[in-house]
C-alpha cells in the first residue's frame, strides 16, 4: 500500500505530490530479496539453506522424454528469462535445442522434487554474435521461458546495475558464488552451496597463469578467487557471483572457466583463480533483447520525479473536475494508492 500526501499547492493544474517511503511494497516483488530467515560448484564452499539463493536455477539438458541430466546453473532475471552461460547451451561445439532446455527453479537438492520446485520448458536461447563455447568468448547467454515463472518464497529474480561499474573498484571485494558443483568429495554436490570468492585484478590473474588466461582474458572478464581450494569448479558454470548493495543482491558475474588439474582429467583446478563474464558490459546487448530488470539504486528516468531526503516528489497533471474537487479542502490531503505488486513509478505512466 502507498501512502501519498498531496499538499494544498498547483500551478497550471500540477500538483506536487509527496511520496513517503514509510510503505511496504510487497518484498516478493522486490528483486534481490531473500524471503527466507537463514537456518543454520563450490570447492571448499559451505552448505547453503533452502530459499536463500531464490534467484539461482538449475538447467537440465533432456536427452529423451524420461532422461534429463543437470549441465549447469543460471540466474532468474525476470519472470520469463534467466541468464547463463554460453558454453551451458552448447553441446559438441554446436548450439543445443532449446526445446532440450529444461530450467528448474526453488530448487535446494537437485535429488529431490519438493514442493517449492517450479520447472520451466525453454522456447529461445539468445546469444551474443561472437560467442564461442571453445574459446568462452562472450560466454553469456539468455533464455526464454514457455512460462512464466511465479514469485514466492524460493523464487525471486535477482537485481541488476543499469550502468557500468569499473570493475577495478571491485578489486578486493568478495562477492559469493553458489552451485551444485564439484566439491573437495571429488563429486558434484546434490546441496546448493555458496564460497565468498574475492575479485582479483586482470594483472593478478596474468601472473598466475599466464598461458591460460592471455588467450581467454578480455575487458569483458574478470577474475576472482583466494587460490586456496575454494572456488566454483565444474557444475558451477552459468552461476552467478552476486554482490550485496544496500540490502540488495546484485549479479555482476557469471561463472565462464577455470585451469584443469593436471591430476584429475577434466576437472577444475580449486588452487586456480575463475574467470567470470563481466554481466555489465552487456547491458547495451540486454537492453537490445529487451531484456527487463530492477535497480533500485538507479532512480527514476522520468524526469518528473525527483529526490528530497527520504520522499520523492512527484508531478501530476489535475483535470479541472479533480482541481474542484481538492479546493474543497485546506491544507494536506492523504491518497492512498495499492500498488498491486507494480513498481511505484508504473502507476504514473
Amino acid at each position: 500500500m502507498v501512502v501519498i500526501r498531496a499538499h494544498h499547492h498547483w500551478y497550471n493544474f500540477l500538483i506536487s505530490i509527496v511520496l513517503l517511503y514509510t510503505i511496504t511494497l510487497g518484498l516478493a516483488q522486490r528483486c534481490g530479496q531473500v524471503q527466507v530467515l537463514k537456518q543454520g560448484l563450490i570447492f571448499g564452499g559451505a552448505a547453503s539453506s533452502p530459499g536463500m539463493w531464490p534467484w539461482h536455477v538449475a538447467i537440465f539438458h533432456r536427452a529423451s522424454l524420461r532422461s534429463t541430466s543437470y549441465k549447469c546453473g543460471g540466474t532468474i532475471i525476470n519472470k520469463d528469462t534467466v541468464l547463463t552461460a554460453h558454453h551451458c547451451v552448447v553441446e559438441n561445439q554446436r548450439p543445443i535445442a532449446a526445446n532440450r532446455l529444461i530450467v528448474r527453479a526453488g530448487v535446494f537438492d537437485l535429488d529431490v522434487r519438493g514442493p517449492t520446485l517450479q520447472e520451466a520448458r525453454v522456447f529461445d536461447i539468445i546469444s551474443p554474435e561472437g560467442a564461442s563455447a571453445l574459446y568462452f568468448t562472450d560466454d553469456i547467454a539468455i533464455l526464454r521461458m514457455q512460462t512464466q515463472f511465479t514469485y514466492d518464497d524460493y523464487v525471486q529474480p535477482v537485481c541488476m546495475r543499469s550502468m557500468d561499474q569499473d570493475i577495478n573498484q571491485l578489486v578486493g571485494t568478495f562477492g559469493t558464488v553458489v552451485g551444485w558443483g564439484w566439491t573437495e568429495q571429488q563429486a558434484t554436490s546434490a546441496a546448493l552451496r555458496e564460497a565468498n570468492i574475492p575479485v582479483v585484478s586482470a594483472d593478478d590473474c596474468l601472473r598466475s597463469n599466464r598461458d591460460l588466461f592471455s588467450q581467454v582474458l578480455t575487458t569483458k572478464v574478470f577474475c576472482g578467487g583466494s587460490r586456496n581450494g575454494t572456488s566454483s569448479c565444474n557444475g558451477d558454470s552459468g552461476g552467478g557471483m552476486f554482490f550485496k548493495v544496500n540490502g540488495f543482491w546484485y549479479l555482476r558475474g557469471v561463472t565462464s572457466f577455470s585451469a584443469v588439474d593436471q591430476k584429475t582429467s577434466g576437472i577444475c583446478d580449486s588452487n586456480s583463480y575463475v574467470g567470470y563474464t563481466d554481466v555489465a558490459k552487456y547491458l547495451d546487448w540486454l537492453r537490445k533483447n529487451d531484456v527487463r530488470f530492477e535497480d533500485p539504486l538507479q532512480s527514476s528516468d522520468d524526469s518528473s520525479f525527483g529526490s528530497i531526503g527520504n520522499t520523492t516528489l512527484i508531478r501530476l497533471t489535475v483535470d479541472p473536475k479533480m482541481k474542484a474537487y481538492l479546493e474543497q479542502y485546506k491544507g494536506n490531503i492523504l491518497l492512498r494508492v495499492q500498488l498491486n505488486g507494480k513498481r511505484i513509478s508504473s502507476l504514473f505512466h
